[in-house]
C-alpha cells in the first residue's frame, strides 16, 4: 500500500512517470525509469468514447524544442475506462483505432531506437498482462500496472514490475 500512495505522488508532483524492469537481447535485469513532461500534448492518458470507451497512455523521454523525438517511450491500450485487468490482444470491442489491448515500449539498444511489441498473429508467444488501478477525472491521474514479453527483430523480451502514473487528459482525437 505503502508503494501505491507513493507512485500516485508522482503525477501529483507535475512527474508522470514509467518503471520497468527489462530482460532480453543487450537487458540484463536492467530497471527503466522514464520521466515524462506531462506538459507535452503527447503524454498522459487519454480516453476515447468513439464506438467504446477506452484509455490510451503514453509517457515517453522526449523534451520541450527536442526535434528528434523520443529515445524511450511507453504506449498502453486499455480496453475500457476504468479500473481493471485485461490481457494483451483481448480485444477492444468496437476500437476505431486499437482493436486489441498491448503494451509497446520504444528502447535505446546499441543507440539505436527500437520497437518491442506483442505478437498480434501468434499471441500466445507474447502473454503479458495490464492493470489498471486507477482513473481519474480530467487532471487526476491514471495508474496502473505491466507485465509480458515482447519482441524485435526475433528476439523476445521479458518485462516485469512495470508501473505507470499519468495525468489524465483530454479526449483521443481521431
Amino acid at each position: 500500500m505503502l508503494l501505491i500512495i507513493s507512485c500516485s505522488g508522482w503525477a501529483q508532483d507535475g512527474k508522470d512517470k514509467v518503471t520497468y524492469t527489462i530482460d532480453g537481447g543487450t537487458f540484463h535485469h536492467q530497471l527503466i525509469t522514464i520521466n515524462s513532461n506531462p506538459k507535452l500534448f503527447e503524454n498522459g492518458a487519454f480516453t476515447s468514447t468513439a464506438g467504446h470507451s477506452y484509455l490510451k497512455i503514453n509517457l515517453d523521454d522526449n523534451t520541450v524544442g527536442n526535434t528528434t523525438g523520443p529515445k524511450w517511450e511507453v504506449v498502453i491500450a486499455f480496453n475500457r475506462v476504468g479500473t481493471g485487468s485485461a490481457k494483451v490482444n483481448d480485444p477492444i470491442p468496437n476500437g476505431m483505432i486499437e482493436h486489441r489491448v498491448y503494451f509497446l515500449l520504444q528502447v535505446q539498444v546499441d543507440g539505436k531506437e527500437r520497437l518491442l511489441m506483442s505478437e498480434s498473429k501468434k499471441p500466445d508467444q507474447t502473454p503479458g498482462t495490464i492493470t489498471i488501478t486507477k482513473v481519474d477525472a480530467l487532471g487526476g491521474i491514471a495508474e496502473g500496472t505491466f507485465e509480458g514479453k515482447l519482441i524485435d527483430n526475433h528476439i523476445t523480451y521479458t518485462i516485469t514490475g512495470g508501473h505507470f502514473v499519468a495525468t489524465v487528459k483530454d479526449r483521443i482525437r481521431l
